[in-house]
């Protein structure tokens, strides 16, 4: 019998599609600290905990970005 393991964590590309937001938004909202993440490795990659997009979703406001947040 086999179990599904969850992975604890994602990439942004795919927290994008779980939010329903586009890439670059997603990188705007880890840049804004709006999402935490943990960067792996030398090369910028980031995993973003998947608990942090569920808490997320439950308070929307934490997804806004304000117009100088976007345009950094």
């Amino acid at each position: 019998m086999m179990t599904k393991i969850e992975a604890l964590t994602c990439s942004p590309w795919e927290a994008a599609a779980r939010l329903g937001l586009g890439r670059a938004t997603v990188y705007r909202l880890l840049k804004a600290g709006r999402l935490p993440a943990v960067r792996v490795g030398r090369k910028p990659c980031f995993r973003i905990p998947v608990k942090a997009l569920e808490e997320a979703l439950e308070d929307p406001g934490r997804l806004s970005l304000s117009a100088e947040e976007i345009a950094r």
